[in-house]
């Protein structure tokens, strides 16, 4: 598959789980913090340009997601222009900003401009995006909003790039990639760009152990010519794009629980499970939620679902015993004990609860003895 359609696909599905926390990620993963990031990237945004747009000016808003930080500067330049690779995020933005006159979203193919004329912005920006994105795209954006941009006009974007680079597959579209200086340099270079600051953004990722940046990049060259097209790449998500997009899942799914929204989290819980079923949190999590809901049945659903897809997960099994045993499945949660007792299991946690259910399960019924037929020899009589 091209990775323009993987992208296309990959973004329209998690536009339809939840927009607003794909496309900013808080740590609160809710409405209020989604509104206060759009605000506070916007103006950092502004800040940062040190007057060098005017109001008069015409701006590009590239992977635009649903306006977060797009409907934010209306008031600030002439014309604001959205766009993104996914049609969800796209109609879902004219829904919420749709009253703005100089304002607009458009869907675009992921890796091109073309609906766009040369030299037609003053501004292109571009926020949580190009770290995201395949080598290949990156460099095909970078030529292109150069196109679009007038001769000094102004490419302002949020980057990793650190001593060390950090690549993922190809196919990889939700992974962050960070890029040595010499490669970051680079790119600049070939797409007509001058540097002019980077500057570090307030946040310290844990697993990258660096700080994004802002860059403010002068077009000062037309591009260079790009060899080689777009790739063609596998459709299943990279393993890495799997257990990413697979832990935010979760973690979303925790963050409705905590606020009582278990419809929500259930239905964030299923698409956990279609992501990688070959992991036991979606299976516990929505147990959990079931069983809040007095639904005990569903609970040993699921259980039975995770001990059937990972037969070697001593929870499965556990929780299995548990469940049938309050549904009044004692057979089945003698069954499931026996199974977790046959796997090399060394959790202290889990052997203490398996003793206590032991403990509470009813003694077997004493087995049938068996009566042994004797043949009463007749005599015979003379």
């Amino acid at each position: 598959m091209d990775i323009r359609e993987k992208m296309r696909r990959e973004w329209d599905r998690r536009a339809r789980i939840d927009p607003r926390y794909w496309v900013a990620a808080t740590q609160e993963a809710d409405e209020e913090s989604y509104e206060a990031s759009a605000v506070r990237d916007s103006r950092a945004l502004v800040e940062g340009l040190r007057d060098r747009i005017d109001a008069e000016a015409r701006v590009l808003d590239l992977g635009c997601g649903i306006g977060r930080m797009t409907a934010q500067l209306t008031d600030r330049f002439a014309e604001v222009v959205g766009v993104d690779v996914s049609p969800e995020m796209v109609d879902k933005a004219r829904e919420l900003h749709g009253g703005a006159a100089n304002l607009r979203f458009e869907a675009n193919n992921g890796a091109d401009l073309g609906d766009f004329e040369d030299d037609s912005f003053d501004l292109v920006f571009s926020y949580s995006v190009l770290p995201h994105l395949p080598p290949s795209v990156l460099r095909a954006y970078f030529a292109e909003v150069n196109r679009v941009l007038r001769p000094g006009g102004w490419f302002r974007y949020q980057f990793w790039t650190g001593p060390t680079g950090r690549a993922h597959a190809d196919n990889d579209t939700l992974n962050i990639r960070v890029y040595d200086h010499e490669t970051f340099a680079g790119l600049n270079r070939e797409a007509g760009f001058r540097v002019h600051e980077v500057e570090p953004i307030d946040y310290f990722d844990p697993v990258l152990k660096l700080n994004p940046v802002w860059v403010n990049a002068e077009r000062v060259d037309e591009a260079a010519k790009i060899e080689g097209d777009i790739n063609e790449v596998r459709v299943e998500l990279s393993e890495d794009e799997r257990a990413l997009e697979y832990g935010l899942l979760i973690y979303l799914a925790v963050k409705h629980g905590e606020r009582g929204e278990n419809d929500e989290a259930e239905r964030v819980l299923e698409e956990a499970l279609a992501t990688d079923p070959k992991r036991v949190e979606a299976y516990v999590e929505w147990a959990a939620h079931r069983q809040r809901r007095d639904d005990i049945t569903g609970a040993l659903t699921l259980f039975e679902a995770l001990t059937e897809e990972l037969p070697e997960a001593p929870i499965g099994w556990l929780y299995r015993a548990q469940f049938a045993l309050v549904a009044e499945r004692i057979e089945e949660a003698r069954d499931a004990l026996g199974r977790f007792d046959g796997l090399d299991c060394d959790d202290a946690e889990f052997l203490e609860h398996a003793e206590m259910l032991r403990g509470e399960l009813p003694e077997p019924p004493p087995k049938p003895k068996t009566r042994t037929k004797t043949r009463t020899k007749k005599r015979l009589k003379k």
